[in-house]
């Protein structure tokens, strides 16, 4: 059975934000805009505004003023249309996209109602362009998600890897975007944490349960915090939107792959509720280090539950998840022979508390409580041959986030603070199992020829506690008409295995020539990135006790980057969008994840410093009615360098000054492409989706006897998908999917993570069906 992993003290913590006068922000958006003649550019006075959901059910209402303005200041992230009218005019509906976060200022003009003409369907969003963006991402919503290949959805790591340019596929399940070692950072309902969300240091969440998802790779605004890299922005799911419905699904494959979920959602007056659940198994859990997996079975639960309530003024939400993932750790055909058995076992537990009061329809104020506690053990192997590696990690965080915004003369102004406090607990037992004697805490490492040190075994244990505390502000403003800008800055001030603090300003500019329907964005961010607190205490003391080349690298430092992006976006159809952006940031005390021997132990190390730089171009094709394509090409060129020496955390390698390396992520070259063809008869639906890669580095020793990269071989995969309606009667239908993944079987070398590490594997040839039965 996995792990018990229980939430101490709470409800004493919940209990208290009661008493807090501050109020809960979860992501929440704005709209805002003004009503005016066509013609004239006059203001519409009176003009009726209604905010409803796809369905029809209105969410909010108002009345335009005398300079035609309106504003719906609190929007929960979704679809929706946007219905305006005024006498004598037709009427006008926008259908919106309306993503976590976003100020999104509309102007709107109206037209004399004509003979016959009673109204015009708009769809604001159509081909992705938002004129006021100032940074890149990718936004998906709750139907886009439910279109997608059921693979394509079964973690975050899939979706991204599909969805965001650039994204990186390296050692242990990994996920790298644009040269970042630690990425993917997520944001539930506005609140962040510092957990690795990789599958080697936390159970995943499934992306069933959002509603809602930006990816965002480049142009921070100062509220995301001390996050980089990829971020991931999420909404989840409310029962107000699903009426009393759910679905239940059961899925069965090649390679002992097996799930089951089910969901339900529904609303009483002003409360919704929403419950989910879900469980998985496979025989690959993790990329082996031979081609056809040996000792690789793992499965993984999760669930969540969440209320919400909405008065007129209020709104409140708690969520509570939890999830656990119980794995073999692959071997070689060598290992397997010796009876290596090692496991790992993960679980966690997250409750968040929102309260969000609206005071006019220009200001809200917010706070968010939340606290999440979790569990890492490695279980070692039995036998008596192989390197042994026995550890364990208890973390727990507790914290809030308050925020206030308001918007006066065009300016939607935010400010705000987080405090977060953490215990961290560890233990490590590792034996080398060769001919060294054995050590203390982090014995003496003899460096090879190479630069590559050894340990000898040794008994750890560590505590420790501390905080992180920022605060932050920023603006969103348009000087004149098509030009926007977002301006912040925030303070941060990290205590835990060391003291540290920063300033990190931001600056976004975007500008958008209506006549050729073309949007530029420039943006610049300081960034102050916090260690990974995975075996954070581990590797300092590591860090202080193993001295190569004369001297100890100290604690883990937090990353800092001077981040700087381009990008274009040119609508060449309504439904057809081109983008391209450009991006390089420098940064000092870059991260890896370094692996102790083989014992899938990993632990952050520090970098000197680290530059990367790169471009991307998209290509995105959404819904042609008629022919019933959609898709999207992707393509990254990106170029990555880390420099020596090691200047903090576990010391891996011996550097030395400016030495260059390639991180395993380093992936020239990357694309995807998918395209989905859907008809109304039976909701019939296929898909195609392929994803390339020019090879990761690797070391190899060169013929005067030293180390040197080369590049593992290139690689191209495709996957196919096809489904339709078994039986219909609605609300209730019955859906049938079949999967093919890697169809040509191609069982590439996906990357080396270090010398005393062999290299990983693709998933081989997977066929997948699925039943799901929507109610």
């Amino acid at each position: 059975m996995l792990r018990r992993c229980w939430l101490k003290h709470t409800g004493l913590l919940l209990a208290l934000c009661t008493g807090f006068f501050l109020n809960a922000a979860f992501g929440q958006s704005s709209i805002e805009g003004r009503v005016v003649e066509s013609a004239s550019d006059t203001a519409i006075e009176g003009a009726g505004i209604s905010l409803a959901r796809p369905t029809g059910a209105e969410i909010q209402s108002a009345r335009t003023g005398p300079s035609g303005e309106f504003r719906f200041p609190a929007v929960e992230p979704g679809d929706y249309q946007l219905r305006v009218e005024a006498g004598g005019h037709a009427a006008i509906v926008y259908h919106l996209a309306l993503r976590p976060r976003q100020p999104l200022i509309l102007t709107i003009e109206m037209t004399p109602r004509l003979t016959g003409a009673t109204q015009v369907e708009v769809r604001a969003t159509a081909s992705g362009v938002d004129t006021g963006e100032t940074g890149s991402l990718r936004s998906l919503s709750r139907a886009e998600l439910a279109e997608l290949p059921a693979p394509m959805t079964h973690s975050l790591q899939t979706l991204v890897q599909q969805e965001a340019p650039g994204a990186v596929l390296s050692h242990d399940n990994f996920v790298h975007v644009r040269g970042n070692e630690m990425s993917l950072h997520q944001f539930i309902n506005g609140v962040s944490f510092l957990d690795n969300p990789h599958e080697q240091f936390s159970p995943p969440m499934s992306p069933e349960v959002i509603e809602f998802v930006s990816i965002l790779t480049g142009g921070f605004p100062a509220e995301y915090g001390n996050r980089f890299g990829g971020v991931l922005d999420i909404a989840t799911r409310s029962g107000r939107t699903m009426s009393g419905h759910g679905s239940a699904s059961l899925g069965v494959g090649t390679v002992l792959n097996r799930d089951a979920a089910l969901e339900y959602g529904g609303s009483a007056g002003r409360w919704g509720y929403y419950l989910f659940a879900s469980g998985a198994e496979s025989g690959r859990f993790l990329n082996p280090p031979e081609a056809h997996e040996i000792h690789d079975l793992g499965y993984g639960l999760f669930s969540l539950a969440q209320i919400d309530y909405q008065s007129d003024k209020d709104f409140w939400k708690i969520l509570v998840m939890g999830s656990g993932s119980r794995f073999q750790l692959p071997n070689t055909t060598e290992e397997a022979a010796l009876g290596r058995d090692a496991t790992r076992r993960l679980a966690s537990q997250t409750a968040i508390l929102t309260w969000q009061r609206i005071f006019s329809p220009r200001s809200l104020s917010t706070l968010s409580v939340y606290q999440r506690v979790g569990s890492d053990r490695l279980v070692p192997t039995s036998d008596a041959v192989t390197p042994f590696g026995k550890g364990s990690r208890s973390p727990l965080t507790t914290g809030f986030k308050s925020d206030f915004s308001f918007a006066f003369g065009g300016h939607t102004i935010k400010t705000g603070a987080d405090a977060a406090w953490m215990r961290l607990l560890e233990s490590f037992t590792f034996d080398p199992r060769d001919e060294h004697e054995e050590g203390g805490a982090g014995g003496a490492a003899e460096a090879d020829a190479h630069g590559h040190g050894e340990l000898e075994a040794f008994d750890f244990r560590g505590r420790n506690h501390g905080g992180l505390v920022g605060v932050y502000l920023q603006d969103h403003f348009s000087p004149f008409r098509n030009l926007t800008v977002d301006l912040g800055a925030r303070f941060d001030q990290i205590t835990l295995v060391g003291t540290y603090q920063e300033v990190s300003p931001r600056v976004g500019l975007a500008y958008y020539f209506p006549g050729t329907r073309t949007h530029f964005h420039f943006n610049y961010n300081r960034f102050f990135t916090p260690p990974p607190v995975e075996y954070l205490i581990l590797a300092g003391e590591l860090g202080r006790t193993i001295k190569l080349d004369g001297a100890a690298p100290g604690i883990t430092k937090p990353y800092t980057q001077n981040y700087f992006e381009a990008g274009w976006k040119q609508e060449l159809h309504r439904k057809i969008l081109l983008e391209a952006n450009a991006y390089r940031h420098r940064g000092r005390n870059s991260f890896e994840n370094s692996e102790i021997s083989n014992t899938r132990l990993f632990m952050p190390t520090n970098f000197a410093r680290a530059n990367a730089e790169g471009v991307e171009v998209a290509l995105n094709l959404r819904d042609l009615e008629t022919a019933g394509f959609s898709g999207r090409i992707q393509y990254a060129a990106a170029w990555v360098n880390f420099f020596g020496p090691v200047s903090g955390g576990f010391p891996s390698e011996d550097l030395h000054p400016n030495q260059i390396i390639r991180p395993a992520f380093d992936q020239t070259h990357t694309g995807t492409a998918s395209l989905f063809y859907r008809r109304k008869w039976r909701d019939v639906r296929t898909a195609l989706n392929l994803r390339y890669g020019s090879g990761t580095p690797v070391e190899e020793e060169a013929p005067d006897g030293g180390l040197r990269f080369a590049t593992l071989p290139q690689h191209l995969t495709v996957d196919l998908s096809a489904g339709l309606d078994l039986w219909k009667s609605e609300p209730r239908r019955l859906a049938l999917e079949f999967d093919a993944l890697n169809v040509s079987n191609s069982v590439y070398r996906i990357s080396k993570e270090s010398e005393t590490t062999p290299i990983q594997f693709a998933p081989r040839r997977t066929v997948l069906g699925r039943l799901a039965f929507h109610f």
